[in-house]
């Protein structure tokens, strides 16, 4: 009969295992040990798991260690250990495991998860990248009113872009500490690839603004999608650092997304009035490369004005 011990963390995830084709297995810090822990508050030789000779059954024994031996939570010298007793000497979490329980089947393969190792490419960071700051960079130019100069413009560029590039390093850094697998790369394509989009959207939302002047339902469809596309994006953000639950990938994912836009929808509310007695004008002109409507003629333009006032002229009058 095998002994078997699973090495834990301390929220019980599964790190290691042992497998000792012994009857017994002395635990310490000590290099003599057949099992040795890396853990200052790990005697040299700690405890004892054996077999029972004559019930079979495993045993573990406290060696007088200093700090004695926890089973599921409970302080023991010496006791009867079952599958799936967790022991807990210092700092450190040891699951007993039964080698002849049946194990679950595999997980099947998620295809969304082969579809995004596309996003695992050095060389596509470095593209997505490029783009984006070239985006900035033209709209920097297309927007300004004043003389364009690259030098001026282009660190605050790459700060933005820098700033932007917290969010997968924060997902990657959790998800190294999880599950030892960070998927850096993953995250900067999918971030760059979301944020290239944005931009894209941004665009259009000015060509739209400039040329046909939409009204309030336009700013609501543009939440909507902005709320689509944030949801989504923090979603594939979970999925590729973590493993859990669908469920629970998409209760987090919503409730990030509300705590985002819940402050903007309300400032934007509360900023919006139906009359303002102080108005405040912007004097900055528009970029005349978002035109893309027939500018009217003077004559045409003088006309509809003249029509305009005599149609209120004959509003006054009834």
């Amino acid at each position: 009969m095998a002994i078997v011990l699973e090495l834990l963390s301390r929220k019980n995830i599964p790190l290691k295992h042992y497998k000792f084709e012994q009857d017994y297995v002395c635990v310490g810090r000590d290099f003599n040990n057949d099992l040795r822990l890396d853990d200052p508050y790990v005697c040299p030789s700690h405890m004892l798991v054996a077999i029972d000779p004559e019930s079979g059954l495993l045993m573990v024994n406290d060696c007088q260690s200093t700090n004695g031996i926890k089973i599921n939570n409970k302080f023991v010298t010496q006791a009867t250990l079952s599958p799936n007793d967790v022991i807990k000497i210092g700092r450190t979490h040891l699951r007993i495991i039964d080698t002849k329980a049946p194990l679950p089947r595999a997980m099947p393969l998620s295809e969304l998860e082969e579809n995004l190792n596309w996003l695992n490419k050095a060389f596509l960071a470095v593209c997505l990248s490029f783009l984006c700051i070239s985006y900035l960079l033209l709209s920097e130019y297309i927007d300004s009113v004043k003389e364009f100069k690259l030098i001026a413009v282009l660190p605050a560029q790459l700060g933005q872009l820098a700033l932007f590039s917290l969010w997968p390093l924060s997902f990657a850094i959790l998800a190294k500490v999880v599950k030892k697998e960070s998927h850096i790369v993953n995250q900067i394509n999918l971030t760059l690839l979301i944020t290239l989009v944005f931009y894209v959207l941004s665009l259009l939302q000015k060509i739209v603004v400039f040329n046909v002047n939409p009204g309030a339902w336009f700013a609501f469809i543009e939440f909507v999608i902005f709320g689509i596309l944030l949801s989504g994006f923090i979603w594939l953000s979970l999925f590729i650092a973590f493993h859990q639950a669908t469920k629970r990938r998409n209760i987090i994912a919503l409730s990030l997304s509300f705590l985002i836009l819940a402050p903007l929808f309300t400032f934007g509310f509360l900023n919006t009035g139906e009359f303002d007695s102080s108005p405040n004008y912007d004097a900055t002109l528009l970029a005349p490369a978002y035109n893309f409507t027939k500018a009217f003629e003077t004559e045409k333009f003088i006309d509809n004005s003249q029509r305009l006032f005599s149609k209120l002229d004959k509003m006054k009058k009834d």
